[in-house]
């Protein structure tokens, strides 16, 4: 569920629409607390309205009964007409209470007021028709009316207004819960936009400027040339992806790198070679010439025989030159048939003057073993082994041993070269600095030389450190199964 809003525009949805929230949630708590004033306002003025008819009646009242005695004792003319005014204004206020009534208990009590009143009108209006007053209504007037028919009408007004007094506690303490509530109704808006802010300030620094400040620290460490520097894969899917390319980009860089390194052991063996082809080949033109010179003569058979020797390791040296010079104005390889253990040994014998003036031990594991003929282009490959047999040899102590294990597969061929020197301090294959003392491009041209001719030949060459002590570099040829 959280993965839907790890992107900048998911993020800002997502803030939009809790802000609509907040503002919908405010004006629900306004409305209400509007409305339930408004209820409350309404019903209190709608109680009150019907406690001032009731007063109102209250007062007809008496002041009819005031007219029935003026009628009756002070024989006033007037006291008819003026007892029926007040009749017509205590029934409009009738009238009104029932059009103010909300419920059945309003209307009973009003009901009965309306009765007891009927009963006080029938009474009080025989004595205001009647010209002489006897006894027995003077009776009625003292005792009956006051206190029988009257004091009914007292018990109606007050049960209406204990039912009135009733509802306007009820209201009152409705109003006092709702007021309580108001403030809760009115915290809740300003705790949610606190809430808000609080989770938006952790999440968008955990999501955003975080990983943005990791995204530019990366930056900057891989524009100083820490290409091998991650940036992290964290935050927002926008920031992700410009970590990635990030990423991405460094890596390219470093095979740029890499590429850039090689084209420059390209440019100086290219500058070097020709001038080395041409020194070498005059010298060696040269000895050749003397040596063919010196055969035709009349010497010993030992003689003839390192002469031989020599003529042979001039012409292998001439192809040597021939076939590096091949390297640089690449052609196709031209291949023969041999043995793997064939060109090592061409190889071994080319090195060793060097290794029996270092005492250097040669032991071969595996040549008894070799059955698998190979197809390469021999004078490039007695190199590429002259060349590692070389390195392994300058690696080397007085009296140390170098060993060479020769191994066979269904279809493949490994050869291990074995030194006891003091092991790797620059990785020739990744180029990557051991020791930190090393430098790139500080492991000559033999190595590279070596790793280009093998992959030409759909071969691998391979470095790591002995188990006990120096290095192993291993070649591995394989064909097509």
């Amino acid at each position: 569920m959280l993965k839907r809003f790890n992107s900048l525009q998911a993020i800002l949805l997502l803030h939009e629409l809790s802000f609509v929230l907040l503002i919908l949630i405010t004006g629900f708590v306004g409305i209400a607390w509007s409305v339930s004033w408004q209820q409350s306002s309404a019903e209190s003025l709608r109680i009150g309205s019907m406690n001032t008819k009731v007063q109102n009646i209250r007062g007809e009242l008496y002041r009819q009964l005031k007219e029935v005695f003026d009628a009756s004792f002070l024989h006033d003319t007037d006291a008819i007409d003026e007892y029926q005014s007040y009749t017509r204004i205590i029934s409009a206020d009738l009238d009104a209470l029932y059009l103010l009534a909300t419920d059945q208990q309003e209307e009973n009590a009003i009901r009965n007021m309306s009765k007891a009143y009927d009963k006080f009108y029938e009474q009080t209006y025989e004595l205001l028709r009647s010209e002489n007053i006897g006894r027995e209504q003077k009776l009625l007037l003292d005792n009956g009316l006051e206190q029988k028919t009257f004091a009914e009408l007292e018990i109606t007004f007050l049960t209406l207004d204990t039912i009135l007094e009733s509802k306007q506690q009820k209201l009152s303490d409705s109003r006092d819960r709702w007021s309580k509530r108001f403030v809760w109704f009115v915290s809740l808006p300003v705790l949610i936009a606190i809430s808000l802010l609080l989770v938006s300030r952790r999440f968008l620094k955990k999501s955003i400027v975080h990983p943005l400040a990791d995204v530019i620290n990366g930056a900057k460490l891989i524009s100083k040339g820490k290409l091998t520097h991650d940036v992290p894969l964290v935050g927002v899917t926008e920031l992700v992806r410009l970590a990635g390319a990030i990423n991405t980009m460094a890596a390219e860089l470093i095979a740029n790198r890499d590429s850039l390194v090689e084209t420059k052991k390209q440019a100086e063996m290219g500058a070097l070679v020709p001038l080395v082809a041409h020194n070498i080949r005059n010298p060696l033109a040269g000895i050749r010439a003397a040596s063919q010179v010196a055969l035709d003569e009349e010497i010993s058979e030992s003689g003839k025989e390192t002469l031989t020797d020599i003529i042979v390791a001039v012409d292998r040296l001439e192809r040597w030159v021939s076939s590096l010079l091949s390297y640089l104005h690449p052609t196709k390889p031209h291949f023969s048939e041999t043995t793997l253990i064939h060109i090592a040994d061409n190889a071994l014998s080319l090195i060793e003057l060097q290794r029996v003036d270092k005492r250097i031990k040669i032991h071969r594991v595996g040549w008894k073993n070799a059955t698998k003929s190979i197809h390469v282009d021999i004078h490039l490959f007695e190199q590429v082994l002259f060349n590692l047999i070389q390195n392994a040899l300058e690696a080397s102590k007085s009296e140390d041993s170098i060993e060479l294990h020769y191994y066979e597969e269904d279809n493949m061929v490994s050869l291990q070269i074995i030194d006891q020197g003091k092991g790797l301090t620059f990785d020739p294959i990744s180029e990557k600095v051991i020791d930190g003392e090393a430098k790139r491009l500080g492991c000559g041209l033999g190595i590279p030389f070596a790793l280009k001719i093998i992959k030409q030949h759909g071969g691998t060459l391979s470095y790591r450190d002995a188990t006990t002590a120096g290095t192993i570099a291993e070649i591995k040829l394989s064909w097509p199964s």
